[in-house]
């Protein structure tokens, strides 16, 4: 469902105005650029992660807290506590959005701008995780408000900007 739930997030945006870069090694899911005239350029690096039934944490455990659980693996879906989500989701955050390949990406594309944050989401094992991940800077939409504004044109644009274009259709159709 990843790829899919990506390319309903790039539609999105390519319906706002924005032109986008998907799936660029070091693993970034999208970067939208948007050129705003006389206020500058709208730079955001997008990351997306959709469950519907989730059974694990966003973030992965650190390697300390692995052998602290005395679990098998950083995937571990054992109950944390909050200062454990607290820890994982600013890693996460460091991983995801903050290390120095992502950096070095973002300024190759537009190296005088800065960089939004977003995560795109589905539903969730913990919301503490999502409010932790939220107080690290970054910017948080649902899934379902994606979809929703797809499918109801709450888009600045209306015609298809990528592959999924089809698939909002496919989707409008079921709901009509």
């Amino acid at each position: 469902m990843a790829l899919q739930a990506e390319a309903l997030v790039e539609e999105w945006f390519n319906r706002n105005g924005y032109f986008t870069i998907r799936g660029i090694k070091d693993k970034i899911d999208i970067l939208a650029i948007k050129n705003l005239g006389q206020y500058g350029w709208d730079c955001i690096h997008c990351e997306v992660q959709v469950s519907i039934r989730p059974v694990a944490y966003i973030s992965k455990l650190t390697s300390q807290l692995v052998t602290e659980l005395g679990v098998k693996t950083s995937t571990s879906a054992k109950l944390r506590t909050e200062t454990h989500i607290e820890t994982c989701a600013k890693q996460w955050v460091s991983k995801k959005f903050s290390s120095q390949k992502k950096q070095k990406v973002r300024a190759q594309l537009n190296p005088n701008s800065s960089w939004r944050y977003l995560f795109v989401h589905g539903n969730v094992k913990d919301p503490k995780e999502l409010a932790y991940i939220a107080s690290e800077g970054v910017e948080l939409k649902s899934f379902r408000q994606i979809l929703n504004d797809l499918c109801t044109k709450q888009t600045q644009l209306d015609f298809a900007g990528s592959s999924a274009g089809d698939l909002v259709e496919i989707i409008n159709f079921i709901q009509n």
